[in-house]
């Protein structure tokens, strides 16, 4: 024991090496700078009540409205939408009401959520909206309508803001370490743990962030994992794909999302 103790001791007193790092979003955010992504999205869930599925494709716009200390001031708009769910054509109808109504916001670097700037009055259009398209008695309306009366933050994240969410949690921001890191992983609610593992593709050009979380409890298999190519320049995402699924017994959940640049990226 004493011979291993005097090992770790000298181990200890030995310089550490010097930590590698990259340097991301070089290009400071600016008012008036526009963003515009495409999301596409593939849910299948089975369990014991039977099957459900949806293929979710959406293009979106988030504006910079405003540059803080801690937080930005954003601006979405949903511009294009086409949805299939196997329950039926309602829910394209009602998701289409969001179309062109702005949600500013403010979101902190690491994707949380800190503020919702005119919430009362994005809610009250989309809701109008769908309920001039829906009947009364409509599930998906009156599901439109529950949703919505959560409590706003929640609300917000839920229906609106989980794609922008997802942009901002894998976007590093300034010097970032390369490799491997465990992270606080806000992609989950509560926010978990999960492996970071950040490189370089082109030196002062693109990075690409990896971020997955694997494991489970008893009878549960969960691997949750996200990968994105991030220009070093402005700091946003070029190109963004993530698979999570769940298993648990007779039950299970298969989601993938992708999200693609369609504004320019910086040249490099």
């Amino acid at each position: 024991m004493k011979r291993v103790l005097v090992a770790l001791a000298l181990f200890a007193a030995i310089p550490a090496a010097a930590e590698e790092t990259v340097a991301v979003r070089t290009r400071a955010d600016a008012v008036g700078d526009v963003y515009r992504f495409r999301s596409e999205s593939r849910y299948a869930e089975k369990n014991a009540d039977g099957q459900a599925s949806q293929h979710n494709t959406q293009v979106f716009e988030v504006q910079v409205l405003g540059v803080g200390p801690d937080a930005l001031k954003l601006r979405y708009t949903l511009k294009e939408v086409s949805l299939t769910d196997s329950s039926g054509p309602a829910m394209e109808t009602a998701l289409k009401a969001l179309i062109g109504v702005p949600l500013d916001f403010r979101l902190r670097g690491d994707g949380v959520l800190v503020g919702l700037d005119n919430w009362d009055e994005f809610k009250g259009r989309v809701l109008a909206g769908v309920d001039a398209v829906l009947p009364r008695l409509d599930p998906i309306r009156n599901t439109y309508h529950q949703r919505f009366a959560q409590e706003p933050m929640y609300a917000a994240q839920d229906m609106v803001l989980g794609d922008v969410r997802l942009l901002a949690i894998m976007e590093p921001k300034g010097t970032t370490p390369l490799g491997s890191n465990v992270v606080v992983d806000h992609r989950r609610s509560p926010p978990g743990r999960a492996l970071s593992d950040v490189r370089v593709l082109k030196a002062g050009c693109t990075v690409r962030v990896t971020r997955a979380a694997v494991g489970g409890t008893a009878g549960v298999q969960q691997d949750f994992t996200t990968d994105a190519v991030v220009s070093s320049r402005d700091g946003r995402t070029i190109s963004l794909n993530q698979r999570r699924v769940e298993r648990a017994g007779g039950s299970s959940i298969d989601e993938q999302v992708t999200i693609r640049r369609l504004s320019a990226a910086p040249d490099c």
